[in-house]
């Protein structure tokens, strides 16, 4: 029985993937792999591998060189957003905010997207909790605005063409 109940969630998956239309779709399914390599990263590799891909590191609370984004950016952003949310949504592993914003900050990096990944901690009935936000000059790709958190590590990324401006 439990592979009648995985082909009809499968099944499922693909009805929903040919309704999305073959581009959104394919980002669906790229975002899906980068959420799994992401996880698989954060298990196997140490996290000072992992910050050489986030992008420059910034002083914590600055607004540095992502403050704001023209129209047609903050839209790839939102995509982006979207895209990746959908995708965590349907990971059989856990995909929550770290990987989550591993995989936006390589989305956000092959459209060319200028984006800050931030870090931050709080309490919570006295534990410390660790969160990870990503966002693309106002718009928050995941994560949220992390607001609610004390931001402790950021890393700006921004195009090649543009840091020269």
């Amino acid at each position: 029985m439990p592979t009648t109940r995985l082909l009809r969630r499968v099944g499922r998956m693909v009805r929903g993937l040919v309704h999305l239309g073959p581009r959104n779709a394919t980002r669906v399914v790229a975002a899906w792999v980068l959420l799994g390599l992401s996880r698989f990263a954060i298990l196997v590799l140490p996290f000072s591998l992992v910050r050489r891909a986030l992008g420059e590191r910034r002083d914590v609370g600055s607004t540095g060189p992502v403050a704001g984004l023209d129209d047609a950016t903050s839209v790839r952003a939102a995509r982006i957003a979207a895209t990746v949310a959908l995708a965590a949504r349907h990971t059989p592993w856990r995909s929550e905010c770290y990987p989550q914003a591993l995989t936006a900050r390589a989305l956000l990096g092959l459209a060319r997207v200028p984006h800050v990944v931030s870090f931050g901690v709080r309490r919570v009935d006295g534990d410390l909790v660790a969160h990870a936000w990503v966002h693309a000059g106002e718009v928050p790709v995941t994560g949220g605005t992390g607001r609610s958190y004390t931001e402790v590590g950021s890393f700006a990324w921004v195009p090649r063409s543009a840091r020269s401006r």
